[in-house]
This record gives C-alpha cells, structure tokens and sequence, in this order.
C-alpha cells in the first residue's frame, strides 16, 4: 500500500471510531510501529491528527454553538472546575467572568462571598448575578457591546473599551479550544480582542476549560498558554495529555468531577 493510501486508510478509521492506537495500525496495514508513528508524526504536523499517548485522535475543529446547547453539555466536569476556579477568590476582590458555561457555572459559587465586584460581557450570568437576595452585597456591571443572540453575551469594541478601563484582581477566561503549541483559541477573530483586553485588565489570568476543548482547535489564537497564571480542566484530561502540559511549564490544575 502507497504512503499517501495509509494516511488517508487512518484518517477513514479516525472518522469511524475517533481515536486510534499504533499497534492496532501496525497489525492492520502490516508495517511496522515505526512506520505508523512517522505517519502520525507527520499527519499531527498537517493538522490532521492529534497524538496520544500510544495512538493519536482526530482533531475537531470548534465552529460555534448556542448557548443552550452548550450549557447541556458537561455539566458535571463544568461544576467542578467552577469551584476549583472560586478557591482563588477572597471577599472585597473585583473580578472579570468572560461569557460562557463554564463561567455561568461558577454564579453558584460565588453567593458565599462578600463585597466582590464581577464585571461580565455575558448577559446570562449578568442576569443571574442581579438577584438582589442572593448577591445582595455585590457590585456587577455588564460591559456593553454588540449583542451576541446566540450566544447571549457581548462582543466588540465597546466591550474592549470597557475592559480597557479597568483594573482587577482576576479574570476567568474561556476558550473554544486548547492546545500546548498553539495556545488558547475562540472560535471568531472578533472574540481576539475583547479576551485580550480582559487579561490586560487583570492582575491575574486564570483559564478555564473542560478535557473536551483540549480535542478541538479553532480559527483564531487569542493568547500563548504562558499568558496565563493557571489552567484549570477536569479529570477527563488524558494523564499522557496533563504529562505534556505540565512538562511544558504550565500550571495545569485539574479538578475532580463528583458523580
């Protein structure tokens, strides 16, 4: 069988079940492991594939979706994150809440807190957070902007202005998809600026993202990984995956998930 026929054999197999081992490979074209792991090599180096440990997945490239269907999507893994996220936060502290589940997640956390200002571009937690009986000592402020229907948050130089015109102790960042090499990414260049507005806003930049992220990329890097002062996951997270990012320097938390 021709190289380029091999390649595009895994790819199909990758289309069926997602996620593929090397020695499997081997045993089913008849070539050696080194022969299968110099075509992942190169395949990860097209951005067809992404290794893992002993195989390699495909990657899946994050297009966008509404909020409702995301906010059905790992609930568990986004509680537990959310409350690994709230242990950075002391009474009095002025934080950023980027749009997203993950952040909405974290609404529930923060009623034990006194005094907090939350500046956030997402309508549904800006929402959440107004409920005078439970937040009746926090200051919120929603930044303004264009108004994203599908995604019920706000976007655009408006919002980057306001994020221009402050100062806080911490914000939560989201993204669409992560990857050790490439950094964090949003699904649109025009989520670019209004994220990197909000970690040059911030004393510290905290990113937040489930194990599922780290399967996608999307169109538009927003930041290097080194930008941030933790990246907080959940145990879903391949240990060869945590092995990667941790060797790499990065202060990679991950969050046990409570069945």
């Amino acid at each position: 069988m021709l190289v380029g026929t091999r390649r595009h054999e895994i790819m199909k197999l990758l289309d069926l079940k997602q996620q593929v081992t090397i020695t499997e490979l081997a045993e089913r074209f008849n070539v050696s492991q080194m022969t299968i792991r110099r075509d992942l090599d190169l395949m990860e180096s097209e951005g067809k594939i992404q290794r893992s440990h002993g195989g390699a997945v495909k990657i899946k490239r994050y297009m966008g979706a509404n909020y409702e269907q995301r906010s059905s999507e790992n609930p568990l893994e986004k509680a537990a994150i959310a409350k690994e996220a709230a242990g950075h936060i002391q009474d009095g502290m002025s934080i950023i809440l980027d749009a997203g589940t993950t952040t909405a997640a974290m609404v529930h956390e923060l009623e034990r807190f006194r005094n907090l200002k939350v500046i956030t571009r997402d309508l549904h937690i800006a929402l959440l957070l107004s409920n005078e009986e439970r937040f009746d000592s926090m200051e919120v402020y929603c930044t303004g902007g264009r108004v994203s229907k599908w995604a019920y948050s706000m976007d655009g130089i408006y919002t980057e202005r306001m994020m221009d015109s402050i100062t806080v102790d911490i914000a939560f960042l989201t993204c669409e998809a992560v990857s050790h090499d490439k950094g964090a990414m949003a699904w649109s260049p025009v989520l670019v600026g209004v994220r990197q507005s909000s970690m040059k806003a911030a004393n510290t930049r905290i990113l937040l993202a489930d194990a599922t992220k780290f399967s996608y990329t999307s169109f538009a890097i927003f930041s290097d990984l080194e930008a941030f002062d933790e990246i907080i996951t959940d145990n879903r997270l391949d240990e060869h995956e945590i092995g990667i990012f941790r060797d790499s320097g990065y202060a990679l938390r991950v969050a046990a998930v409570e069945s």
